[in-house]
């Protein structure tokens, strides 16, 4: 077995152990997935059967619930929080209704529904760092800030579909050449970096786009002057190396606002 092959193996072996469908009633389908929130508890979804072929994919709520009980409200007086939240359902095309965050969608794009569902409530997670007094902006657009300050030629949230049909947005899309090449840096933000399901997904990602996004190179930036991450720098880089087999760099924030030109290179 090729390298390749044996990494492939590795992280679906680890996905399918980590991951659990667990029929809660005829229609209803309760799974357990293999990422984490921040208070570090596994991310649990529902799949509801409808007629006619088709299914839900919902939260059941618990994501926005669980923000509220730490005191972060999307009541209309509340308008940064539920102009970040908006964005992030809308950019993935998820549906929130009453908190309840879901997809509705044909059975046959079940997975894809899944992942996008997945990809929406790790964002929306990282809202609890609206939990902190005096915060104005999010980290997104403490870096597209930057970028503008560098008169940077970049776009934001791009989506790209991968293996399957699913679609993969990342958070930047600079053009580069490289070797008289047209290339494209593909950027993530991440603001804890210790909550490492974020850095888990982003290997994903990078494995969906194999074979389908060539000329390349994956960023991650991480909020360290928030979330230090000199303890988890091992685990992530462990995570890059093993489940992915594109380079992902690692760059920190404090050390991207002293050279920005290090992501556009």
């Amino acid at each position: 077995m090729d390298k390749a092959e044996t990494l492939k193996k590795i992280y679906f072996d680890w996905l399918f152990k980590n991951s659990d469908f667990i029929n809660i009633s005829n229609d209803v389908v309760k799974i357990n997935t293999s990422f984490y929130d921040n208070q570090f508890d596994s991310i649990v979804m529902y799949a509801e059967f409808l007629k006619n072929d088709e299914i839900i994919v919902t939260d059941d709520g618990w994501t926005i619930s669980e923000l509220e009980n730490h005191g972060i409200y999307f009541s209309p007086k509340n308008k940064t929080n539920c102009r970040v939240l908006q964005n992030i359902v809308n950019n993935l095309g998820i549906e929130n209704v009453g908190g309840e965050l879901f997809i509705k969608t044909s059975l046959d794009k079940f997975a894809i529904a899944k992942q996008r569902l997945l990809q929406g409530i790790l964002q929306v997670n990282d809202l609890i760092t609206l939990q902190k007094s005096n915060i104005n902006s999010i980290f997104f657009e403490e870096v597209e800030s930057i970028l503008n300050d560098n008169a940077m030629l970049f776009s934001t949230k791009p989506s790209f579909a991968g293996k399957g049909g699913v679609t993969v947005q990342f958070d930047f899309s600079i053009p580069t050449r490289k070797k008289n090449k047209t290339s494209e840096n593909l950027i993530r933000t991440i603001r804890n970096g210790n909550n490492l399901s974020r850095a888990k997904i982003l290997t994903m990602d990078t494995q969906l786009l194999k074979n389908y996004k060539s000329n390349v190179e994956y960023f991650a930036i991480f909020d360290d002057e928030t979330y230090p991450i000199s303890k988890s720098i091992n685990d992530i880089k462990a995570i890059f190396s093993e489940n992915s087999d594109n380079s992902i760099k690692i760059i920190e924030f404090s050390e991207l606002k002293k050279n920005p030109q290090q992501i556009a290179i």
